[in-house]
């Protein structure tokens, strides 16, 4: 009697199984997913144009089974291009317009099979796009070794200055090194070129390749020489750093550039204030920039490598370690080209590290003989230093 009950209840729920698969082929048992028919249109779409790009707001259809909202469109190479957003959103972002001209975009609603709708024309109007505006405020002069670029990204848009060179003076440009930014203030120093009349252009162009006008311009760059180390000496002066390791100055300046390199200039990691040193480099010059080359052991942008420190110069300085006898010349903070926090490195950073990380002084600024560092933050968030090399420029 026990087995029958059970086999009772086993033919029962095959009975439902079959009963359901039966019931597949209904209308209210349809996938989504199946689901051919076309959504209805996108509804009430209006514009907000921005520099370059428009976002499109909307309405989704009263459809249940959309997925998201593609919008196409038509770029200034001929390419078509398309967007999507998803359907939890109500608005889409347009964007690589070269210019201020009216464009028509077309928005579909799409379901989950796949299928879209009609579509709806939305006529959008840009602004003019960022890279003409950095172009319209871009400024180049020369500066020690080469030319400097100066703008104004008042939107932080992304762009890349182009710069280009006739150095033979035939009438062929040879690119330079790009600057990439999203900054809204511009400077940047294109350096290792020779004291003389060279023909440069200029123009700034976005990720979609979309380009400015060309600034044509001859500028002779000022002279500029890397110090010679063999004149260098330390200046050990009351409050400054100590050294740990038996690690002394002369290692910043012993011409080991490998970035690994052990031992290397180290100071006392219990350091509860900023930290300084102090070194001649020989005799006065006019100074154009210093170059610190941070010690890779976890990393560039770890332990005692300098983050937020300060240069100061002197030509008489106070034997006491006072700071009156000093003239601070910049404060110089380092920034990792990919922005991402400490732990985290990309091959930007790690070239960034190896190049060493350079800072411009004051053009303006009279002729020095000794220099001081004083450390505000390394990479710890701490005040003890870690340095592989140090280099000076400019022009005795």
């Amino acid at each position: 009697m026990k087995n029958l009950k059970y086999f009772k209840n086993i033919s029962f729920l095959i009975t439902l199984l079959i009963l359901m698969g039966s019931c597949k082929e209904e209308k209210g048992w349809n996938l989504l997913e199946d689901d051919q028919a076309k959504p209805g249109l996108v509804q009430n779409t209006s514009v907000t144009n921005g520099f370059g790009q428009a976002i499109i707001h909307y309405n989704l259809p009263e459809n249940q089974n959309v997925l998201y909202v593609k919008a196409t469109y038509v770029m200034d190479n001929g390419e078509t291009r398309v967007v999507k957003s998803s359907q939890y959103k109500n608005e889409i972002l347009i964007d690589g317009f070269p210019d201020t001209q009216k464009h028509v975009v077309q928005l579909y609603a799409v379901s989950k099979a796949e299928v879209a709708s009609d579509p709806v024309d939305v006529t959008v109007e840009p602004k003019t796009p960022i890279f003409d505006l950095v172009f319209e405020q871009m400024k180049v002069s020369p500066t020690f070794g080469g030319v400097r670029i100066t703008s104004i990204n008042k939107e932080k848009g992304n762009i890349v200055i182009v710069p280009l060179v006739d150095s033979l003076n035939n009438g062929e440009y040879l690119p330079l090194d790009n600057y990439y930014s999203q900054d809204s203030l511009i400077q940047y120093n294109i350096r290792g070129l020779k004291s003389k009349e060279m023909k440069f252009a200029f123009y700034v162009r976005d990720r979609w390749l979309n380009k400015s006008d060309t600034l044509y311009t001859s500028l002779v760059p000022l002279e500029e020489n890397l110090f010679d180390r063999q004149l260098f000496s330390a200046l050990h002066l009351p409050g400054d750093a100590q050294y740990m390791y038996g690690t002394t100055s002369e290692m910043m300046w012993d011409g080991n550039m490998n970035p690994s390199r052990w031992p290397a200039l180290y100071t006392v990691e219990s350091a509860g204030a900023p930290q300084s040193l102090t070194f001649s480099i020989g005799k006065e010059a006019k100074l154009s920039r210093i170059v610190v080359f941070p010690r890779r052991e976890d990393g560039f942008y770890d332990k005692g490598n300098l983050r937020d420190f300060e240069v100061w110069a002197s030509n008489n300085p106070n034997l006491d370690g006072s700071w009156d006898s000093w003239t601070k010349l910049t404060t110089c903070t380092v920034r990792k080209p990919s922005g991402t926090p400490p732990g985290t490195n990309t091959n930007a950073d790690e070239v960034y590290g190896i190049a060493g990380w350079s800072f411009d002084l004051p053009e303006d600024a009279p002729k020095y003989k000794y220099l001081r560092i004083r450390n505000l933050r390394n990479w710890r968030g701490s005040y003890f230093m870690q340095i592989a090399q140090v280099q000076v420029w400019g022009v005795y």
